[in-house]
């Protein structure tokens, strides 16, 4: 890759220049004087003369280098002006070979099917990076507004604008790890939450990303609390700023018009639905599609019944499972207690749908809670266990799920990354698998990703 070279420009003579003549004249003129006055006087007790024109060099001096510091800070911010676009496409294009090449590690990291390259490269590849992000880290630096305030409003004493840039340099420098991906990056380039969490502009993106794809995910959330979009905003691209914006409205609806293509099969905006006749226009692929039963769209006719919708009520009902009186949605309850929270945040009971607490059912079911223990030992006992241990294990981990079966899950995450599967670690709540570690929680045992563990417990 090419280096590129951004050339402060010279500023003309100004005001600034005359003051700083003149003070350099004053001070020789003092220092002359000085010279040539010093007498005899006692210890530690100088004439008052000498302290008043000792005071009076002392503050030209200082005077002298504030307006140096203020002319260095004028030129900067002039060549910045006239090479902002300059710096700017330098930046981005710089920014853009960092998360190439840090993706590439990544894939040869993560994936078992790719050599990962050898570690005398790896090292040398990391140290490019880390030397080429000082080297950004200052570029972003000086290339920020720059305030030529005269007044300092924090207490202690005053900086110069060389002793500020420094600091400003040293902050962007610092490196942070990244709450999801365990990498480490510039303060710069990470998103820092409420929770205290920094996230990487990519896994800060991700979470918008996948709640577009997953309506589990909505809103995107760390440690229970939403991720504002205008944090993340700027590290996406506008097709999917609009994706996640058109998503939100998706997802805030109750009753939703999806296009009868079934190969289409995309949300319609209430925008493109008429009023009057439910006419819903899809945008993707222009077929209309009835509002009201989502059927290809049928003028003067009354809505079919839905078959499609009576036989998946059939089998959830044959199955035992629950539909919110809510949203209609279909909950299977797999473990854990009959308090159901839907995701349209209705609360009712697993057992007769009615509103939680206004029934007298049990709380939960000990043949549900005996299910998960089994399944629990089962995952993590080695083949050979004796039945008699297993047995013990599995009454066990029972006595403890059933006291806990409401578990809220807290901060109580242990990192699991001994006894790994050959097909890697397996989140509970999203079926993916990782092979560097999974979390399991002390109290009920539930193994989540990180993933999932911030955004969706």
């Amino acid at each position: 890759m090419s280096a590129s070279t951004i050339s402060i420009q010279p500023s003309h003579p100004t005001v600034l220049d005359d003051e700083l003549a003149a003070l350099a004249l004053q001070l020789e003129e003092i220092e002359i004087f000085s010279q040539s006055s010093k007498g005899k006087h006692p210890v530690n007790q100088p004439p008052d003369v000498e302290v008043a024109f000792a005071s009076f060099q002392a503050e030209l001096a200082e005077h002298k280098t504030f307006l140096a510091d203020r002319k260095l800070a004028e030129s900067i911010g002039a060549a910045v002006h006239s090479d902002g676009l300059l710096i700017g496409e330098l930046t981005s294009q710089e920014v853009q070979f960092y998360e190439d090449r840090r993706h590439v590690l990544r894939i040869s990291n993560e994936d078992p099917e790719i050599e990962a390259p050898p570690s005398a490269v790896r090292q040398a590849l990391s140290h490019d990076v880390h030397d080429w992000m000082s080297t950004l880290s200052a570029t972003v630096a000086q290339t920020t507004v720059l305030d030529f305030s005269d007044n300092e409003d924090n207490a202690g004493p005053s900086m110069s604008f060389a002793e500020r840039q420094a600091e400003t340099i040293k902050k962007l420098s610092m490196e942070f790890q990244c709450a999801f991906c365990l990498d480490r990056f510039p303060r710069a380039l990470m998103v820092s939450l409420k929770c205290s969490h920094r996230y990487c502009g990519d896994c800060a993106k991700g979470l918008f990303i996948r709640a577009t794809r997953d309506e589990d995910l909505y809103p995107p959330r760390c440690c229970k609390q939403c991720v504002p979009l205008q944090l993340v905003a700027k590290h996406m691209q506008a097709d999917e700023l609009a994706t996640f914006e058109l998503a939100s409205i998706e997802y805030t609806m109750r009753n939703r018009t999806y296009c009868s293509n079934l190969e289409c099969n995309t949300f319609i905006h209430p925008d493109n639905i008429e009023p009057h006749t439910g006419r819903a226009t899809c945008s993707k692929c222009a077929t209309a599609t009835c509002s009201g039963c989502n059927n290809a769209y049928h003028p003067e006719n009354a809505c079919p019944e839905d078959e499609g919708l009576r036989e998946t009520q059939a089998l959830a009902q044959s199955m035992g499972w629950r539909s919110c009186n809510n949203c209609d949605r279909v909950i299977q309850l797999r473990t854990g207690c009959n308090h159901i929270t839907c995701k349209c945040s209705a609360e009712f009971c697993y057992v007769c749908g009615i509103e939680w607490k206004n029934c007298r059912c049990d709380v939960a079911d000990l043949h549900r809670i005996e299910e998960r223990a089994e399944e629990v030992v089962n995952r993590d006992a080695p083949p050979d266990l004796p039945q008699a241990v297993w047995q013990q294990r599995v009454d066990d981990v029972f006595n403890e799920l059933r006291d806990r079966h409401e578990c809220e899950h807290s901060r109580r995450f242990e990192r699991k990354t001994h006894g790994q599967p050959k097909k890697g670690f397996r989140c509970e709540l999203c079926s993916n698998r990782h092979w560097k570690y999974i979390l399991q929680c002390h109290l009920c045992y539930l193994n989540v990703c990180e993933d999932c563990r911030r955004n969706r417990i």
